[in-house]
């Protein structure tokens, strides 16, 4: 089977839980020799996926894609452009015309992956990847990226979605595609190695994320203002426009030298990171799954969270306890932080403990569920579509 993997919409060291979600689905679909597997990525970007995906089987081809707004003259025109104006149809429809003229045509293909929902697809057999549905929501509404999905979702030959909270979204909104949808459940994608041992700074509060809005810094930036006790550190891309606002707010004098933004960083800084962490907290109004709350239950830290949707049915699957607070709230979320480091060990012994549903689960093991569909789709859909078998452990969620 020969497989495309359409990677452009990734720009390493921008992408944030899509990025680490690539890197370890193409390792674990290469852990597979039998097929051929070319992946298209950003020109210049070739060193830094080869440094994540080493296998040497996979085919690279390098793409140059103008009208990016991952590049410091894109970020600058995204800080200045509303919203309104940026998510608009017409913005996004013209904007995609534009770098799809650059797309390559997956000439001997049989059939390609969209590691990305967001982006349109192209003709011939194919298989999206739904995160989450967020911009098809009242609160997160985007004209353009919600017409992207709907498109993509018509189009494609299945869809493969990551978690049971939007699993149950995608049918609940698109009856039509229930039966070619599927749920596979992802690894960690950082857990903590394996003789990690935490020695926590008391105090030190982590919050790894992009600084997208719907990541809902400002609150979790007002509620440090309660915590005079408390540092912060946010690793991860600093996505604008909201990156500017965050950066001034962690400068104001009640903030100052206790709030941190370093950016994108390594995977052994965020290991030193975690590592010296005494929580994670995670206020995120929207999510497919936090990786940030599964990354804390590897490593045996407490977690204080929003009470998000999907963050709470994230609770649920896997059985785990930690102090939930209302997202908008910086009050509530202070509280909740309060708490959790008032009775820590009780949260950190829940943490271990949730980690065990997850700690089996590969990356190869993943690679080969999503191969299953992928033959599935190129081979014209016979039968149902196949179904993960760790799924199916998940409570009865969508693998019946």
């Amino acid at each position: 089977m020969r497989i495309t993997v359409e990677a452009t919409p990734i720009r390493p060291g921008h992408a944030a839980g899509v990025e680490a979600f690539t890197y370890g689905l193409l390792t674990g679909m290469a852990a597979d020799t039998s097929h051929d597997l070319r992946v298209n990525i950003l020109r210049g970007t070739l060193d830094q996926w080869r440094d994540q995906v080493p296998a040497e089987q996979v085919g690279w081809t390098e793409v140059a894609q103008p009208l990016r707004s991952d590049t410091p003259p894109g970020q600058l025109l995204r800080r200045w452009t509303p919203s309104r104006v940026r998510d608009s149809l017409a913005v996004r429809r013209a904007v995609n015309a534009v770098r799809q003229r650059s797309v390559p045509r997956q000439r001997g293909s049989d059939v390609t992956l969209y590691p990305f929902h967001s982006a349109p697809i192209g003709p011939g057999p194919s298989v999206v990847v739904v995160h989450d549905l967020r911009h098809l929501h009242a609160a997160f509404h985007a004209p353009g990226f919600a017409a992207v999905v709907r498109e993509n979702v018509a189009r494609a030959s299945a869809l493969v979605v990551t978690w049971p909270h939007p699993y149950r979204e995608t049918l609940r909104l698109f009856p039509e595609a229930a039966d070619r949808t599927a749920l596979i459940p992802t690894p960690t994608f950082q857990p903590a190695p394996a003789r990690a041992t935490a020695r926590p700074e008391p105090g030190l509060l982590v919050y790894p994320s992009s600084t997208a809005a719907h990541k809902n810094h400002a609150t979790l930036l007002e509620a440090m203002a309660s915590l005079p006790q408390c540092r912060l550190v946010c690793p991860g891309p600093l996505v604008e426009p909201e990156a500017s606002r965050l950066l001034a707010r962690a400068a104001l004098p009640d903030l100052r030298r206790r709030v941190s933004f370093p950016g994108f960083v390594t995977l052994d800084e965020l290991n030193a990171l975690y590592a010296r962490a005494d929580a994670v907290v995670i206020p995120s109004l929207w999510e497919a799954a936090s990786g940030a709350m599964l990354e804390a239950f590897s490593w045996g830290l407490p977690v204080a969270c929003a009470d998000a949707e999907p963050l709470l049915a994230q609770l649920e699957f896997t059985g785990a306890q930690a102090t939930v607070f209302r997202a908008t709230e910086p009050a509530s979320l202070a509280e909740a932080v309060q708490r959790l480091l008032a009775d820590r060990a009780h949260y950190a012994t829940a943490a271990r403990h949730a980690n065990g549903r997850l700690a089996p689960r590969t990356w190869a093991a993943t690679g080969g569920d999503y191969l299953d569909v992928l033959r599935w789709a190129a081979q014209g859909r016979p039968g149902p579509i196949p179904r993960s078998a760790f799924a199916a452990e998940l409570s009865g969620e969508g693998a019946s």
